[in-house]
């Protein structure tokens, strides 16, 4: 199978020889579909990073078996994404691939760079749905408590883990926040999110007390070093503070706890979105907390409901 090959100039998949485009020419439409994610349609930083690492892939493969992106068919996508198989990708990554690809192609018939767009009838599967990583309310609270607060980074810690479980926000959202979007007297903050869409998300007194006292006592220490930058979050030297280094402190914070869960900034958004929904919170109003754009995505925490409900009826009900 051609999709399986390696070694440059195998066959083209579809059986046909095809003229590759020149180098520029792929740069040049990759520059210009970059254009197109970032104004067009709005795609995040990180979006728009992991579409191009993918089709540069999927374009490099396309190389090696001669075959122009506005040549492709069907059966070249499909070749494609039997190689990635083959590679033993993982199941997320191969559909992360197809979106990637699917819009490519669009975006080349949009550009009227191609005449058609190969992955138009193609059907792709349905990705497995996992349920995500959820911490228990008590593994919240005992996450909670591990930030040394009695000195100025502590406090900062702690009123990031506090906001982070408190909002639901994305790790992206919580590095960008500014303190202009933070509303203490009203008790929410405002949130630029995927697709550059603005939304409001309340917060409770216990974040709003922690951020408080951080914004009064550490920041004004840090920002001292950097009074230009506007974020809520600093570093010690004034500096922005990094996805990464977000990762870091709920990492430490989870094993100071001794939480044997894989823990990372996400896992907080889980368990605000499950806990809500466990009280009684409607799933639209998660589902604008939370800032889906679609209610299906919402509603993977329904699944994480249902499975604590099997547990105690199989725990409580006398005939389980």
């Amino acid at each position: 199978m051609p999709g399986n090959s390696s070694k440059a100039g195998s066959a083209v998949p579809d059986g046909r020889a095809a003229v590759p485009e020149t180098r520029p020419r792929v740069q040049d439409l990759l520059d210009r579909y970059t254009l197109f994610l970032a104004t067009e349609r709005g795609a995040a930083l990180n979006t728009r990073l992991a579409y191009l690492r993918d089709l540069r892939t999927y374009l490099a493969r396309l190389d090696e078996w001669k075959v122009a992106p506005r040549d492709a068919t069907p059966d070249t996508v499909q070749s494609y994404l039997g190689w990635m198989q083959t590679e033993r990708y993982r199941r997320s990554s191969i559909m992360r691939a197809v979106a990637s690809v699917r819009s490519f192609h669009r975006f080349l018939l949009q550009e009227k760079a191609a005449d058609r767009d190969p992955t138009a009838l193609l059907t792709f599967p349905k990705p497995g749905r996992q349920l995500p990583n959820v911490l228990t309310r008590t593994e919240v609270a005992r996450l909670l408590e591990q930030p040394k607060t009695e000195s100025l980074l502590g406090l900062r810690d702690r009123a990031m883990v506090e906001l982070l479980y408190a909002s639901g926000l994305r790790v992206s959202e919580l590095v960008g926040l500014k303190r202009a979007d933070v509303n203490r007297t009203e008790g929410w903050v405002r949130v630029i999110g995927k697709g550059s869409k603005e939304r409001l998300v309340p917060v409770g007194k216990e974040a709003l007390t922690w951020l408080e006292r951080y914004l009064e006592r550490a920041r004004p220490a840090f920002a001292a070093k950097r009074p230009d930058r506007e974020e809520v979050f600093l570093n010690r030297r004034g500096g922005r503070l990094t996805r990464v280094r977000v990762w870091m402190i709920i990492r430490d914070c989870a094993l100071s706890a001794g939480l044997a869960k894989r823990l990372y900034p996400h896992v907080l958004r889980h368990s605000f979105a499950t806990h809500l929904l466990e009280g009684g919170a409607s799933l639209r109003d998660v589902q604008e907390m939370l800032g889906h754009a679609s209610l299906a995505t919402t509603q993977v925490y329904t699944h994480v409901d249902r499975r604590r409900l099997a547990q105690v009826y199989r725990q409580y009900h006398p005939r389980a």
